[in-house]
């Protein structure tokens, strides 16, 4: 019974990810087949211009680490494997705890289980942070480089001018897109290439700009100042919509929240308050029923909270 127990509330965890996957999934599709559209159109104009240098080859699918290593990346982490270690040594920690605490074994699933969604959040809000201090910097930096092109200055010249005197965490991202153009890339290519961890539709937008810039021509400023404008307006909306949300979504963390926090800590300081769940077969299905409800309940929150 307590295998059957840590099977289901692992298909749960994964049920509840695949859920949340899927509700992202019809945005995702939009905005790619959007962004290929735009590339699309750029290769058509790149195969009619003879000027028009060769693509790039195409990165390899990535694997795992590659996965994690942009999970990484765009939580503002080093990619370097001491990092792996300090994420996953508190969690087998805690697991031979609660596993010396309760003292059953089918207690160190749950507890992982556990784990591994506190580091995802985690993540998550450090991923959140990086990108709103992304999109915080793009306006100013187009408004560099607008002020470059105006006065004559092509492309690729008023980005490497612009982007001496951009401050982390952009920064970094303009210096890997530099570092490509000094070893043969477009702009456009380069940027694509150095934003791809990032997963900005902002940074995939720009990057379209610059080829469509680059091949067609035109004034790129006045392209570049619109879109500046446009961020500045998205950034105040999407304040404004957090502000008035705010009372909402917490109070959706606190209550998806609360009960398994409450109910760990008092395992963990008084096992043998929690002991016959694990031991007594009415235990696994208490146990079991708690879960089912305290997932359905999370899920309906977040659903609430990603509605507003």
């Amino acid at each position: 019974m307590i295998q059957a127990l840590s099977l289901a509330a692992l298909a749960l965890l994964l049920l509840a990810g695949a859920i949340e996957l899927w509700w992202g999934s019809a945005l995702r599709l939009q905005q790619r087949k959007s962004l290929e559209s735009i590339e699309q159109r750029l290769v058509t104009r790149g195969q009619t211009d003879p000027r028009a240098p060769p693509p790039l080859p195409a990165p390899r699918k990535p694997g795992l680490l590659q996965r994690a290593d942009s999970v990484l990346t765009r939580a503002a982490l080093p990619t370097r494997r001491s990092i792996y270690l300090a994420l996953a040594a508190p969690g087998i920690a805690l697991t031979l705890l609660a596993w010396w605490r309760i003292g059953s074994a089918w207690g160190m699933p749950l507890m992982l289980a556990l784990y591994g969604a506190a580091v995802w959040l985690w993540l998550r809000r450090r991923i959140e942070k990086q990108q709103q201090l992304l999109l915080a910097q793009l306006p100013d930096f187009l408004d560099g480089m607008i002020r470059m092109t105006s006065v004559g200055n092509s492309l690729p010249m008023a980005f490497q001018s612009t982007s001496k005197s951009v401050a982390m965490p952009l920064r970094g991202v303009l210096d890997r897109t530099l570092s490509s153009m000094h070893a043969g890339a477009d702009l456009d290519q380069a940027l694509a290439m150095a934003s791809r961890p990032y997963a900005l539709e902002e940074l995939s937008l720009l990057h379209a700009v610059f080829g469509i810039g680059m091949r067609v021509g035109g004034r790129a400023d006045h392209i570049l100042q619109r879109m500046s404008d446009f961020m500045r307006d998205h950034a105040h909306a999407r304040s404004e919509l957090k502000a008035i949300t705010a009372e909402t979504r917490m109070s959706a963390w606190v209550l998806a929240l609360l009960p398994v926090a409450v109910s760990t800590v008092m395992t963990l300081l008084d096992p043998s308050f929690f002991k016959p769940m694990f031991t007594e077969a009415l235990g696994h299905k208490i146990l079991l029923i708690a879960l089912g409800l305290e997932l359905t309940g999370g899920l309906l929150l977040y659903r609430l909270a990603k509605s507003l």
